[in-house]
């Protein structure tokens, strides 16, 4: 089986025959510099760069099925929030830092959004939040252009060198961008003090959005979509919450996204176990959800019971710190669980910075 056969096979959520049959996924971003021998501000400044760092990284621990498609210069841009950057702000080999300050202080602002709409709204905090600002909404598009080239380049080589890109686009629920632009603590506040605009928001303007990313996406022949739903899990809020407040709009998206043909990618960062559940309520194979070692994948695989796929989850410090029979063995549990199928085996969310190579290379060995 190449690598696309490997990953259809996942979707399918159908048992594997052997283990060789189960795709591998240790999400890199920010290891290829390290492991190539390059500065982070290197492939930050160049995706060429990065690009010539991922073929480095892959001839030391060999080659996944499934990577990243996102260079680090466009996932600092996607993130939505101000960010200190490495060679600019940082020491070059620095890791890139977010910076979350509130970008509001007044809740009167969700009823400007209401007013001005989502997305001229969302235009406007993106281009006040660069470092300089943006002055006009013209340098935002000439960005969001700069950033699909790059996309379109990376994708481009990624399918010709047998590797499957995990989306070709990305978004997050409008749910998650509040809560990051207003900053965790106020916007808890107003989920408490006053939900109701946050709510006409989100049942104005996401489907809208969702539709918007679905026109993009479809534009580009892509078929997978990452959501980044960075707020919405248990370690930020009860389900009780959860159900009133993230998942209309996420099942919305989630909805939408599968009846137009496409699987959404959810990148479930933090404790979802709690959150899992819901996943039952879509369609059956319209999501793949990532877990980062903070949800128990077992217990979540076992709640799923075949309704969707799901990736994990070889936690940061046993790859920077553990030694590669540790990965092997936790690798092991893995895959005797993952053999009912809708299994893919990877890092819990990104591979460290300080990832040792032996044990990135035993994750990737673990299936072969």
């Amino acid at each position: 089986m190449n690598s696309m056969e490997k990953f259809q096979k996942m979707l399918s959520l159908t048992p594997y025959e052997d283990r060789t049959q189960i795709p591998v996924f240790p999400m890199m971003i920010v290891p290829y510099a390290a492991i190539a021998g390059m500065t982070q501000a290197e492939t930050i400044e160049s995706p060429e760069k990065w690009l010539e760092a991922m073929e480095k990284t892959f001839a030391i621990v060999g080659r996944p099925d499934v990577v990243m498609p996102m260079c680090p210069r466009d996932t600092i841009f996607v993130m939505g929030l101000p960010a200190r950057i490495p060679g600019k702000d940082l020491d070059e080999n620095a890791l890139y830092q977010f910076v979350e300050t509130p970008f509001f202080d007044d809740p009167e602002e969700y009823e400007k959004i209401l007013q001005m709409g989502w997305q001229a709204w969302n235009g406007m905090y993106m281009c006040r939040i660069q470092n300089p600002p943006f002055e006009s909404p013209d340098q935002l598009m000439a960005r969001y252009g700069l950033m699909g080239q790059t996309l379109g380049m990376t994708l481009g080589y990624m399918y010709s060198h047998g590797l499957v890109p995990i989306f070709e686009s990305a978004t997050a629920p409008i749910f998650d961008t509040l809560s990051m632009a207003r900053s965790m603590t106020e916007f808890t506040y107003d989920l408490y003090d006053d939900p109701g605009p946050i709510m006409d928001i989100i049942n104005k303007f996401q489907g809208d959005a969702a539709d918007q990313t679905i026109g993009m996406l479809k534009a580009n022949g892509g078929s997978r979509v990452g959501i980044f739903a960075m707020r919405s899990s248990a370690t930020f809020m009860s389900p009780d919450m959860f159900e009133e407040y993230a998942w209309p709009g996420l099942k919305l998206m989630i909805e939408k996204f599968h009846a137009a043909g496409i699987l959404s990618v959810l990148h479930a960062d933090a404790n979802w176990l709690p959150m899992i559940k819901y996943f039952k309520e879509v369609p059956k194979g319209s999501v793949h959800i990532e877990l980062d070692g903070d949800t128990d994948i077992f217990k979540a695989y076992d709640i799923l019971d075949g309704h969707q796929s799901i990736r994990g989850d070889v936690n940061a410090n046993l790859l920077a710190y553990g030694t590669p029979d540790q990965v092997s063995e936790y690798c092991e549990k893995l895959i005797k669980m993952g053999m009912n199928g809708g299994f893919m085996l990877g890092s819990g969310c990104e591979v460290p910075m300080n990832a040792k190579p032996e044990n990135v290379k035993a994750l990737i060995d673990a299936v072969r």
